[in-house]
């Protein structure tokens, strides 16, 4: 439904006032604070209006109003059309001589989104698997053991042991130099097709196929280690906040969410999957752990591979200043994921 000039602004007062105080707004306190040129009765009168539409209601008989979750959802698109700056205290990400790998940068970077909002941060990295092979390295040690490091698009792997071999250092750089060769800036998974192919590599490495062999099972380990997202969360204890009064079983609730992960992650991966800024407000949310609380979450892109920044709040969280710390932290993230493994 459109609303009518008059009583889209007194929904944004009620939000504002509501986030500002946590408690009800009345009639009295729009036409005072916010100086309508209207009477307290027309006020009450607009505001029945917009409880009938179901984006206020009012918690106990003789009380004020308070937003519902369609309230605070069309308080936050306004915002999102509004692109109305905000000045807020300036956020540094890390010196990056300092930064060796995208975990490194993700884990200062939850820390700084929690510090900035008071709130508890989500960082989502993206998916492994769509890392692209940059190069493969072998190398040996005790005699005849091989080692293999994986560098990807954003980090370098530890050496791992792939197999004990007769081979001279000479013919391991020529396998490393033709497996590059074919490999190099795809992904893991296109990487195992290739590999997978029959004759693959036969024409040149008749006698090594052992090596391409177990170069595969390595891939195929490191694939599945890598179907799940790494989660950065920091700020639970914000949830001790004197703003949130919430029953200690949910706390407890939706901190054993938090500790699980796949639910709080499918729900930023849905709330993103169309636009680059989503939110799930209160009820909105299906399940009950989260009906106390809003999620704000923005797509960043680091080496062409998506991830997420989120912040989960109460339902009377500071949106404006969510979003705005959300936003500019993910162009950062993404101005100097240039210099992350090059």
């Amino acid at each position: 439904m459109e609303l009518e000039k008059r009583k889209e602004e007194i929904l944004k007062k009620i939000v504002k006032e509501y986030i500002s105080t946590g408690q009800p707004v009345g009639s009295e306190r729009i036409v005072e604070k916010f100086h309508f040129p209207i009477s307290s009765a027309t006020a009450r009168n607009d505001m029945s209006e917009l409880e009938k539409s179901g984006y206020i209601r009012q918690p106990y008989t003789s009380a004020g109003r308070v937003p519902t979750s369609k309230g605070y959802r069309f308080f936050v698109e306004s915002i999102l059309k509004e692109k109305r700056p905000l000045k807020i205290k300036e956020i540094k990400l890390p010196d990056e001589e300092k930064i060796r790998d995208l975990n490194e940068i993700l884990t200062d970077v939850s820390e700084l989104i929690s510090a900035h909002t008071r709130e508890i941060s989500l960082v989502f990295s993206p998916s492994i698997n769509e890392n692209k092979i940059k190069y493969v390295h072998f190398f040996t040690a005790k005699s005849s053991t091989v080692y293999v490091v994986l560098v990807t698009s954003t980090h370098t792997s530890e050496a791992v042991p792939i197999g004990s071999f007769n081979i001279e250092d000479v013919e391991l750089k020529k396998i490393e130099n033709l497996i590059n060769k074919e490999l190099s800036n795809i992904t893991s998974a296109k990487a195992l097709e290739k590999i997978s192919k029959k004759n693959f590599f036969n024409k040149e490495l008749k006698n090594e196929t052992e090596i391409v062999k177990s170069l595969h099972f390595y891939l195929k380990n490191e694939l599945e280690k890598g179907e799940k997202r790494e989660i950065y969360i920091r700020g639970i204890s914000n949830l001790l906040s004197a703003r949130i009064s919430i029953a200690e079983q949910k706390v407890k609730s939706l901190l054993y969410m938090l500790e699980e992960k796949k639910a709080i992650s499918d729900i930023v991966e849905k709330i993103t999957s169309k636009d680059r800024i989503g939110f799930s407000i209160g009820k909105e949310n299906k399940i009950p752990e989260l009906w106390d609380y809003s999620l704000i979450a923005v797509k960043y892109t680091v080496k062409e591979m998506e991830g997420r920044l989120a912040l989960l709040g109460p339902t009377r969280m500071d949106y404006l200043k969510g979003i705005f710390v959300l936003d500019a932290i993910a162009e950062k993230l993404e101005e100097f994921s240039d210099k992350i493994i090059e």
